[in-house]
């Protein structure tokens, strides 16, 4: 297990919801420093660094990397949250990969004491269903990993080995928004599906940002945050 490194602001009142933020591929905890200041000004905010990236550990082999153990390492992190008050509710807040990561855990943890409450999803797609896309991915992945500042093991944090996530987005009934930007060409189509399989989630589509609007549009992700507060209420 890798113990991530994980950063708090905001409010310490354990009886009050966290926001527990999710980088994506080749990123860190401060891509969420603008949102993540705007709602930590009245919430208690988490923002942590996935393996292999920021002040987190750098695990050495591949496996450390998969899904499986990397949403073992982010419940550890959900278990500290709620070490004071079992009954907490945390919502995730995920961009990209950490979107995804969220969708993967909500689907997996179903026993209340370990499942998040809501999900804030920025830039995410849910994964592909087709083999041969999943592996046109990973290929991308691994061939552009000499262009990301984490080594190319620590990118396969990136790959896709099934459809779990996209084939089971129907069962998730848990408050969702989802925040685009509609110059995000790679994942406007990706939204527009996640949109129609999760009725119930409000989307915001932010006119002139691209992948990182939560750096060039921070209202809009707080605005997301907001929702789903809204809602757990």
């Amino acid at each position: 297990m890798t113990e991530l490194h994980v950063a708090h602001t905001g409010p310490t009142d354990p009886g009050e919801p966290v926001f527990l933020w999710v980088h994506g591929l080749d990123s860190d905890r401060h891509c969420w420093d603008g949102p993540a200041s705007l709602v930590s000004a009245t919430n208690a905010c988490a923002t942590i660094d996935l393996p292999g990236h920021g002040d987190s550990p750098t695990p050495d082999t591949e496996d450390a990397y998969e899904r499986a153990p990397v949403l073992a390492d982010l419940d550890a992190v959900i278990a500290g949250l709620r070490a004071e008050n079992p009954d907490r509710r945390v919502v995730w807040v995920g961009h990209s990969l950490g979107g995804y990561l969220g969708l993967a855990h909500a689907l997996t943890r179903t026993d209340p004491a370990a499942a998040i409450d809501g999900l804030v999803l920025v830039s995410t797609g849910p994964g592909f269903r087709d083999p041969e896309a999943m592996q046109s991915w990973n290929d991308r992945v691994r061939q552009n990993s000499s262009a990301y500042s984490v080594n190319e093991t620590t990118a396969t944090i990136a790959f896709h080995s099934d459809s779990m996530v996209i084939d089971g987005l129907a069962d998730l009934t848990l408050p969702i928004s989802l925040v685009i930007g509609d110059g995000d060409k790679a994942f406007l189509g990706a939204n527009d599906y996640l949109e129609k399989k999760l009725a119930h989630a409000k989307r915001i589509t932010v006119e002139g940002a691209r992948h990182f609007v939560m750096k060039s549009h921070p209202e809009a992700v707080a605005a997301g945050v907001t929702h789903v507060l809204d809602e757990l209420r």
